[in-house]
């Protein structure tokens, strides 16, 4: 007796949830409002980087810079030393050159300096280069730069020279006057020919 029931109760469930069903599908009742956004989901991750992209071509030359302004002048020099117009002149009487004679072994060469455009009374003190020095040809007195060779009323000079043990070659003579002025030359000593 109990299998006969089993199979009833199931075939009565089966149509009462039949019934249940429908009732539900006939008694739906209108759509309700919607309900508030849910929340964002989660980022999701990043993506690979793509390859880089080809370099763009270079742009135009920009155009040339204003000319800048001129700077303003600098202030003068100074004003440089005034010239001098204390030139004299001076040369060796007969051709700027001389004979060497040698008596009892001592070599001399004897010549006379001129020399013109000194002032009136100037004091000339002149030598000659020797050797790399300087040596004094006239004579002077004890006091420094005190020459007893002297220019005349007429601004010029004599002086006899006796050049011993000199030797052969070109030697600068300097006059310079103890107002300024200056002169020079050179002599040519030579030694004598025999004839």
């Amino acid at each position: 007796m109990t299998e006969p029931l089993r199979g009833k109760l199931k075939a009565f469930l089966l149509i009462g949830t039949m019934f249940a069903l429908m009732a539900a599908i006939a008694c739906q009742g209108e759509r309700g409002p919607a309900g508030a956004p849910g929340a964002p989901g989660n980022p999701g991750n990043p993506g690979e980087a793509g390859a880089p992209g080809e370099p763009g071509a270079p742009g135009e030359p920009g155009n040339p810079g204003n000319p800048g302004a001129n700077g303003a002048d600098g202030a003068d020099g100074a004003d440089g030393a005034d010239g001098t117009t204390q030139i004299a002149g001076i040369t060796v009487v007969g051709g700027s050159s001389a004979e060497i004679t040698t008596v009892d072994d001592v070599a001399t060469a004897s010549f006379t300096i001129i020399g013109g455009g000194f002032a009136k009374g100037e004091s000339i003190s002149v030598s000659a280069k020797k050797g790399g020095f300087d040596k004094l040809l006239s004579s002077s007195t004890s006091k420094r730069n005190d020459s007893l060779t002297v220019a005349n009323e007429n601004g010029a000079f004599q002086l006899d020279v006796e050049a011993e043990d000199w030797g052969a070659g070109v030697y600068s003579i300097l006059a310079a006057g103890d107002q300024g002025n200056q002169g020079s030359t050179a002599v040519l000593l030579v030694d004598k020919v025999d004839g």
